[in-house]
């Protein structure tokens, strides 16, 4: 019985305090705010990164960034306060299939993350991120 009121202590202190941090306004979601945002990212994250072009997703919670020269594809996904980069090489992919509309629903090889939809307005420029992450399926 002791065990149970410890757990439920626990359990209520818990959810006391993560209700404060949201009255308090402490917890700030992510976003990356544009290209040259999620450039500075990238280039934050590795030193030397070279952009080439880009897109950004119109929710501002997901980027692709080409790297020049190397053809690897630098992916940025808001997760909760934080941004989430991967570096997309050939054989990184597993898909990136085109869903209703203009979005594109991207798998990585990599089990650790979870698939990711990228809502792009323009449908000629979301099927050619689609297209040229298809090309780095492996």
């Amino acid at each position: 019985m002791l065990e149970l009121l410890i757990f439920l202590g626990s359990l209520l202190g818990i959810a006391a305090m993560v209700l404060v941090n949201r009255q308090l306004g402490l917890f700030e979601a992510a976003t990356i705010s544009s290209l040259d945002d999620a450039t500075r990212r990238l280039d934050t994250d590795q030193i030397g990164f070279m952009a080439g072009p880009g897109i950004l997703a119109d929710d501002n919670r997901t980027a692709l960034v080409e790297e020049k020269g190397s053809g690897r594809i630098g992916l940025l996904v808001v997760a909760g306060s934080d941004v989430v980069i991967r570096y997309l090489d050939p054989g990184s992919v597993r898909a990136a299939k085109m869903g209703e509309g203009r979005d594109i629903h991207l798998e990585l090889n990599d089990f650790t993350f979870a698939p990711v939809e990228l809502a792009i307005s323009d449908t000629s420029t979301a099927r050619h991120w689609a297209d040229r992450l298809n090309s780095m399926q492996g």
